[in-house]
């Protein structure tokens, strides 16, 4: 498929004049936690979630469907960032660094899986494009992949291989926004087709994919963030600010359902930030509670299309305990200098949060360079169930 080819049938054109909406920047201060001030958007220390106009004892009252059911029912799995800012000592990169330097001699992603497996984990999620853009399988539709290294390898197809082989589920994260590609900033519509090519790749070669985690929608959602006062909008006053922009500029009431007719039973998330932790961005299947690891009521049902729904929640958080800038509860990349590991009591405590909250909870792990988990964190997952 070409990039750009069968945008929305029945629609011709469809490249905005001077693409205006796409040549607005955000300035990152607005949604990076730069100082410790500002630290609520991403490193866990959120606010308390503004109040929702809906009780949360309306939970009770609608079951879950039986693809969320089916999801609910994993509880536990690993999540794996690895890519190109792991040979950076970065966390996050704006898509220029050079690729000849990712070279994972050693990728065992048998012992990603084997660990998992080990801890009682039922599914593992792969950072398979993050904001720079870097792609960790041969993408037809950028160079800016593993193809342009030297390991030339598909770390997707090994993944889910390991997967299969360990009794494991597959799920992917694809960042929307992407730091390389210039279809993004420059023709925004067509910058979709560049996205549904990619998701075909990863939805139609990989067997199936148990969950796809979206991330970076707030570059392309200016308005809704603050009330005049400097307050945090409301959850259902965000949501509605993301219908009227976000969901538009990405496109993605279209972008679920291409992904449905591929992969029906794909449980859709897209993170709505540690500023608003399990509001759902429509159209989702599941709720995002990055960093959430404190028992709190959260809100489960939601009206869309005109009546009320049930919405699962996925906290996610990470093995490793301290980093540095915006995440400074942790790190999500691997660091040659962050040697802290959450402990077994931690792990187990994290997981009986989620029971409580009727919430999965996916647990990352930072590989090497080498393709390898820290032995730190393979001994204590290896422990879970001792």
């Amino acid at each position: 498929m070409a990039v750009g080819s069968a945008l929305f049938p029945g629609m011709t054109g469809g490249v905005m004049p001077e693409n205006k909406l796409s040549s607005i920047n955000i300035p990152e201060s607005d949604f990076l936690p730069l100082t410790p001030g500002n630290r609520d958007y991403t490193d866990g220390d959120y606010l308390p979630a503004a109040p929702s106009r809906m009780n949360v004892q309306e939970n009770d009252f609608l079951p879950p469907t039986p693809a969320q059911r089916k999801w609910m029912d994993l509880k536990f799995g690993m999540f794996i960032h690895f890519g190109i800012n792991t040979y950076y000592d970065l966390e996050w990169s704006d898509g220029t660094l050079d690729p000849s330097a990712f070279n994972p001699t050693g990728l065992d992603t048998d012992e990603w899986c084997r660990t998992a497996q080990r801890a009682g984990m039922k599914y593992i999620i792969l950072v398979a494009k993050h904001h720079d853009g870097f792609c960790l399988w041969p993408s037809a539709y950028t160079d800016y992949s593993v193809k342009s290294s030297p390991f030339k390898g598909d770390v997707v197809a090994e993944l889910a291989r390991s997967a299969r082989k360990y009794g494991l589920k597959l799920g992917l994260y694809y960042s929307l926004w992407d730091r390389h590609e210039p279809l993004h900033d420059s023709d925004e519509y067509t910058y979709v087709g560049f996205m549904k090519d990619q998701l075909t790749e990863l939805l139609t070669n990989y067997g199936e994919v148990v969950e796809l985690w979206f991330d970076g929608f707030w570059r392309k959602q200016n308005s809704g963030w603050s009330l005049p006062d400097g307050s945090h909008t409301p959850p259902d006053d965000f949501v509605d600010a993301w219908r009227r922009e976000g969901a538009y500029r990405w496109q993605m009431d279209h972008l679920y359902q291409f992904i449905k007719q591929i992969q029906p039973g794909c449980i859709i998330m897209n993170n709505a930030t540690t500023r608003y932790p399990a509001v759902p961005l429509h159209p989702v299947d599941a709720l995002c509670g990055e960093k959430a690891t404190k028992v709190r009521d959260f809100r489960r049902v939601w009206n869309w299309l005109g009546r009320d729904r049930y919405y699962p929640m996925q906290i996610e958080t990470t093995m490793s305990q301290k980093g540095k800038d915006q995440f400074t509860s942790g790190s999500w990349f691997w660091h040659e200098w962050d040697d802290t590991v959450a402990s077994r009591e931690q792990v187990l405590q994290w997981l009986d949060i989620a029971s409580q909250m009727e919430a999965n909870l996916l647990l990352n792990c930072g590989p090497d360079p080498d393709g390898r988990l820290r032995p730190l964190d393979v001994k204590v997952l290896e422990s879970i169930k001792g």
